[in-house]
């Protein structure tokens, strides 16, 4: 038996087509199925202890909705097996997987997550975590009335970089603390990449113990907007702007409150943070 859980709002509504087209794969292959969203089910983790323990689940999303679930599942002391059905704008999560199939197993990278808390929020996260200019990035692409796409992710970088003045940071790294001036931002990493595709962090690997911290400082604006391309590829860590460390408990302490974007939800004015893998 399989359980499809999609998002009605993910991919700006187009992922009911998508678990149309799921559907009607499993009828072929002669698999009973039913579909459910998840905006119906209040409590995930109820929801899930009631299943029959033989249900498989299949969820249809991006890594907004997957961040949700595994907040939510977190409590879950052994979980069905679950499945991801490609969906969503972003997928940064499934493109950091080994298996790049449309429908891959992903139970096993939802459990021993890393926690970032900060004022009185604790939550466990699969990508990343970013604060400053990406993340009024995040914020800038939230309030765009344009759909949620590629094109008005990179139109929201430029719009960004008009706005955004660069402020100086503290990072503590497995108890050591450095300061950095005139930051653009710090992203703190689980896996490779971020905002649809940018491989900010080469080395990082989310079944590693440790995450990669990534710090841009130092540049104009003019300077940044060149090179900014460069991430899609993981060219830009040869730059000497670009400082990357690696840990597993990390402390950022901001001089002015700042935008924090955590898997792409973002939060406002946070001074901050402490994460730990």
């Amino acid at each position: 038996m399989f359980l499809i859980l999609y998002n009605p709002f993910s991919r700006n509504g187009a992922n009911t087509n998508v678990v149309e087209k799921v559907v009607r794969k499993m009828k072929r292959k002669n698999e009973s199925v039913r579909v459910k969203s998840l905006l119906e089910i209040e409590d995930k983790k109820e929801f899930l202890e009631k299943l029959d323990p033989d249900t498989k689940i299949i969820i249809v999303g991006g890594d907004g909705t997957l961040n949700r679930v595994a907040n939510e599942l977190r409590e879950i002391d052994k979980l069905p097996e679950i499945y991801l059905y490609k969906a969503g704008t972003g997928n940064d999560f499934r493109r950091s997987l080994r298996n790049k199939k449309k429908l891959t197993r992903i139970d096993q990278y939802l459990i021993n997550l890393p926690e970032v808390s900060f004022r009185d929020e604790n939550i466990v996260f699969l990508n990343g975590i970013g604060l400053g200019f990406d993340a009024l990035v995040c914020h800038t692409v939230e309030e765009s009335k344009k759909k949620k796409n590629k094109l008005n992710f990179f139109a929201s970088v430029f719009k960004s970089l008009k706005n955004f003045e660069p402020f100086d940071f503290e990072v503590e790294i497995n108890g050591e603390r450095k300061r950095f001036e005139n930051v653009w931002f710090v992203s703190i990493m689980n896996s490779k990449y971020f905002g649809g595709g940018m491989k900010i962090a080469p080395k990082a690997d989310r079944e590693k113990d440790t995450l990669e911290v990534v710090v841009i400082s130092g540049i104009s604006k003019f300077k940044l907007s060149l090179f900014f391309p460069l991430i899609y590829l993981g060219w830009h860590t040869g730059i000497k702007n670009v400082k990357i460390f690696t840990g597993k408990n990390v402390k950022v302490y901001s001089d002015l409150p700042a935008y924090v974007q955590i898997d792409g939800d973002v939060y406002e004015n946070i001074l901050e943070l402490n994460v730990n893998k």
